[in-house]
């Protein structure tokens, strides 16, 4: 919620350890016991234990996103609803973060139960597994021997999944991070220590004691050393996981902690007994508060982790715990009292009941008004707002002031629905988002008979561009051709693929060389450079401020050196953003709460690649009051809106540019215009 401390994340990480080892340490008491290992018991108890409580989770959120979210928001929750449901949610989010467009989007509030989804998965296989290494480790006779190639199996099983953690984690990731392969040996060494446990008695009470803090020094470690860029879950995972794994087996093998009692103390317990409840509830609590409530302070932290607390004990009482100790699904328990179990079901359906009731009556309060256009009332302009509406440049500058100034939002057409079906053709039917060699016919655009010819080259931000500059160019007697990548910039700077990454784009790379070599075979008469300002917070030398900048400059004049001599070049800077329409766009949001200002990166990038681009004789446009008004930048503009994302143009507006880009191209002395 705050940012801080850099590895909260890695708590998935210990929890997957100790759930490891409660359920095996489980499923080997009961094979002690009696023998063999009761598969509709073991899954009668999950049932119990995770879907119940989940399942209330995912309806009242998908109900709260529908009364509180845009409708495509609205739906995409929803779909991860279904998927979190039948336990699948994490390849859900793996396929969605390796999404370029999705990865951009705001952050569902199910992302959370990616991590139930690996562990439900690895727990439909695993008692089969462990069942089979019992029956196999128990031939000897022998429980101690047996325990020990119960133990090897399970080491056998952790290095398989962590050696593909391994190769996942630098060449995918993403899905190594949401992959249920890629987590398995966190669970595995769970599982491994409740083989080990019974050892643990024979060391030493002190150097139990000292294990037990170097697992702790250990956790809280890769609290604060671990960050969005390691490379995870493998290797980096094994401090959290080995950590936690001395943690536990120090403490297997007593019943009090002297020194530890932060972690043994009532209210430590409680916070443990309520743990899957706080769970399930403190993510979509903070998405929808942080949806709701745009400033940020010490009050509103405060009241969320209230709110986190009181919902989770809530649900832990009247719906988790009762239902746990029912009798449901438990057909030789029917004589037990049945009342918790009714009561429980009372208390739900009243909860359902009052949760729908607030969402009616938030909904009734607060649904604007359906109307054709939203009634704006323009303040007198001042001279520095005076503008020649004659002008395509003109008039556009006139849509972005009311859009500034109006106070509800318009009948936006198209709707604002899902947002990826705005994005322009170029990319999403045309796949110019990754021009090779292969679809370089794919992404041309004009007659083949054309006299003149342009290039586009940058990154996707460059493929947002494509609608206008076709619009601009085509009618003049240009064919177009695209040499665009994602997130693939103009300067020949090294990058990271995303701001998450750590491993260097060696694809980006390789495309700018190749872009370089096709441009001079075609030796263009136009060149259109643009790239995004976020390439700035993915440089490999992690230079920030000045020396980012100065990195920049430098690579951007390298690129420009490598364009035929004999073309004319124009960079055409990057639109400044807005706020994610899929997230600000709301039935409680208003026009203003989606505009955006201008960043400090798009502020370095429009200054660097404006010096380098004229120190070479080349032409520079500043685009940025086609789409802002001192320094603040609407999300839409009449009743369009502007970006498909934070950034990247729709479609129909891109198109919609396409007067104002030819008036620019006019002005630098394009040919034909």
């Amino acid at each position: 919620m705050v940012g801080w401390p850099s590895g909260g994340f890695v708590g998935v990480d210990i929890f997957f350890v100790i759930s490891g080892f409660v359920i095996t340490a489980s499923l080997l008491r009961e094979h002690a016991k009696t023998g063999h290992i009761s598969f509709t018991g073991f899954y009668r108890r999950r049932i119990k234990r995770i879907l119940p409580a989940s399942t209330l989770t995912l309806l009242i959120t998908v109900a709260a996103a529908y009364f509180l979210f845009g409708q495509g928001r609205f739906l995409s929750t929803a779909f991860d609803g279904l998927w979190a449901f039948l336990f699948s949610a994490n390849w859900n989010f793996a396929a969605a973060g390796t999404d370029y467009f999705q990865a951009a989007g705001p952050v569902s509030p199910l992302q959370h139960f990616w991590s139930l989804a690996v562990e439900e998965q690895f727990y439909f296989v695993w008692p089969w597994l462990l069942l089979g290494i019992l029956l196999l480790a128990v031939r000897t006779g022998r429980e101690d021997y047996a325990r020990k190639m119960g133990a090897l199996g399970i080491v056998i099983i952790c290095a398989a999944s962590f050696a593909w953690a391994m190769l996942e984690s630098t060449s995918a990731p993403t899905s190594a991070y949401f992959s249920t392969i890629s987590r398995a040996w966190e669970l595995g060494v769970g599982a491994l220590l409740a083989f080990l446990a019974p050892y643990a008695s024979r060391i030493p009470f002190t150097a139990r004691r000292f294990v037990a803090w170097t697992g702790l020094i250990g956790m809280l470690a890769s609290l604060f050393i671990i960050s969005s860029k390691s490379v995870f879950p493998a290797p980096t995972g094994l401090l959290p996981v080995l950590s936690a794994a001395l943690f536990i087996f120090a403490g297997t093998a007593a019943s009090e902690h002297p020194g530890l009692q932060p972690f043994t103390n009532p209210v430590s317990r409680y916070l443990g007994d309520i743990s899957y409840s706080l769970y399930l509830w403190h993510f979509p609590v903070i998405i929808f508060a942080e949806s709701l409530v745009p400033e940020r302070n010490l009050a509103f932290y405060l009241s969320v982790a209230a709110i986190i607390l009181a919902v989770s004990a809530y649900a832990y009482h009247l719906v988790e715990d009762p239902i746990r100790k029912s009798t449901w699904l438990d057909p030789k328990a029917r004589v037990r009292d049945k009342q918790p179990m009714r009561d429980s079901y009372k208390l739900t359906a009243l909860s359902l009941l009052a949760v729908t009731s607030l969402a009616v009556s938030g909904l009734a309060l607060s649904q604007p008004a359906q109307v054709p256009e939203a009634s704006i009332t323009l303040p007198v302009p001042t001279a520095s707002e005076n503008v020649d509406a004659s002008t395509a440049a003109g008039a556009l500058a006139v849509e972005i002031r009311a859009a500034l100034t109006a106070t509800e939002w318009p009948a936006f057409d198209p709707p604002i629905g899902n947002m990826a079906n705005q994005r322009v053709p170029q990319w999403t039917e045309n796949g110019c988002l990754d021009v090779t060699a292969g679809n370089l016919d794919k992404c041309v655009y004009g007659s083949a008979d054309a006299a003149k010819t342009a290039v586009v080259m940058g990154d996707s931000i460059a493929t947002s561009w494509l609608p206008a500059v076709i619009g601009a160019l085509e009618p003049a007697g240009y064919r177009i051709q695209a040499l665009t990548k994602q997130a693939c910039p103009v300067a020949w700077a090294k990058v990271f693929p995303s701001q998450n990454s750590s491993t260097p784009y060696d694809a980006c790379t390789a495309h700018q060389a190749w872009a370089a070599e096709t441009v001079k075979g075609m030796n263009p008469d136009l060149i259109i450079l643009s790239d995004s300002a976020l390439s700035l917070k993915r440089l490999v030398s992690n230079a920030e401020g000045p020396a980012a900048g100065d990195e920049w400059s430098t690579a951007y004049g390298a690129a420009l050196d490598s364009l035929p001599p004999s073309s004319q070049v124009i960079t055409l800077v990057t639109p400044p953003g807005a706020k994610n329409m899929q997230e600000c766009y709301t039935p409680l949001s208003s026009p203003s709460d989606c505009s955006g200002s201008i960043t400090r990166e798009w502020e370095t990038l429009k200054t660097t690649e404006a010096a380098a681009t004229t120190a070479k004789g080349k032409t520079f446009i500043d685009t940025k009051d086609w789409f802002c008004l001192e320094g603040t930048c609407p999300s839409f503009a009449g009743n369009r809106a502007i970006y498909a994302d934070a950034g990247h143009l729709t479609g129909i507006f891109s198109a919609e540019l396409a007067p104002v880009v030819a008036e620019a191209f006019t002005k630098a002395g394009v040919p034909g215009l």
